[in-house]
């Protein structure tokens, strides 16, 4: 490319697909305009910087940059999971597939040929990871791809099934969160105490905190949202929950109050390694100890949920608001069997004065 020459994005009619070219070196960029457009700001960003210019590495050569930042900034049983899971995924598809060829059909064959990967809550974080590795590489601070070709496209399950393996024994509560840091046992406790959201609790500050109603208000987390599906308002708070909030507010005014032992926000991947490493813990253990598979935060809420029918089978609206759902179809759907919906009726009509 002749010296002041600007370089610019040319649909290459042989090659059906967009390019461009850069200090003389030819770049293909694919046939999406769209993506072809952010490969070629991308390109222009790194020339303009004078940093090295790639348009396609290899899944290989960012996970190994990603990898170096786990270790310099995780603990050690944090960096050997996420180096275990990468390789495993490069093993499977090839150390030389290119970041942009990556599909979300690629991760989900590789999970689907793992038959040791059984629960939600284990396939949301090898998923993760994945994901982790490429938002990493895109961020403004790194800049190794000019976007993660995954982000949105990969279905992240909430982290277990909705059936019996998903409810929390007092037994098992009981042995979590004596082998957590009193850091995390607080969100579990905030989690069982509240039946809220994982997501929702996770961003709570102490601006949510309305001590006259005791509730949270947390209608502004939902803001702007597309889906009106899952809208809380607020969340009620038990006595003992009182004064976990109230405690946790003078710790941290600012910002949210659920924080790890870093003193950092908890993020919802954070959250299902705290419990994958966890139960590696325990199962190592001499005896062992096994968790019943399935075993996760969201877990806990359905564990509220199934604790409040079977001592209030007559206050299921009081349920519904505590939950924050719309209408009474999701307590019906997923913990019908918990209660006799007919002799309630019954029971209703029996005791009702008619015309």
């Amino acid at each position: 490319m002749p010296a002041g020459r600007k370089p610019k994005l040319n649909w290459t009619p042989f090659l059906s697909q967009y390019t461009t070219t850069i200090e003389g070196k030819f770049h293909r960029l694919g046939t999406d305009k769209e993506e072809a457009e952010k490969q070629f700001r991308f390109l222009q960003v790194k020339h303009d910087m004078a940093e090295p210019i790639t348009s396609s590495p290899t899944f290989g050569e960012v996970s190994e940059d990603w990898l170096l930042h786990v270790e310099k900034t995780h603990d050690a049983d944090r960096f050997r999971l996420c180096k275990a899971r990468v390789n495993d995924f490069l093993a499977f598809l090839g150390k030389d597939i290119r970041v942009r060829d990556l599909r979300p059909r690629h991760v989900e064959e590789w999970i689907k040929a793992k038959t040791d990967v059984k629960s939600d809550g284990t396939r949301r974080l090898y998923k993760a990871m994945i994901l982790a590795c490429l938002n990493w590489a895109a961020s403004g601070k790194v800049r190794l791809i000019a976007n993660n070709p995954l982000r949105g496209k990969i279905d992240l399950p909430e982290g277990a099934s909705r059936g019996g393996d998903a409810v929390w024994t007092p037994e098992v509560f009981k042995i979590v969160t004596a082998n957590v840091n009193d850091r995390f046992g607080d969100l579990l406790r905030a989690l069982a105490w509240t039946g809220a959201r994982p997501s929702t609790v996770r961003k709570v500050e102490a601006r949510h905190y309305r001590p006259q109603l005791k509730v949270w208000d947390v209608e502004d987390l939902y803001r702007g949202r597309v889906s009106k599906r899952k809208i809380v308002r607020r969340i009620w708070l038990s006595p003992q929950m009182v004064k976990l909030v109230e405690r946790l507010n003078k710790e941290h005014s600012e910002g949210p109050i659920f924080r790890n032992t870093h003193g950092r926000p908890y993020s919802g991947d954070g959250v299902t390694m705290m419990m994958f490493k966890l139960r590696v813990r325990l199962k190592n253990r001499k005896p062992p100890i096994n968790l019943p598979d399935g075993l996760s935060v969201y877990g806990l809420r359905h564990t509220f949920a199934t604790q409040f029918i079977v001592q209030h089978p007559d206050k299921l609206e009081y349920l519904r608001e505590l939950l924050g759902h719309k209408d009474l179809k999701m307590i019906r759907k997923h913990y019908g069997h918990l209660f006799d919906e007919s002799a309630a009726l019954h029971g209703v009509l029996a005791d009702m004065k008619t015309l």
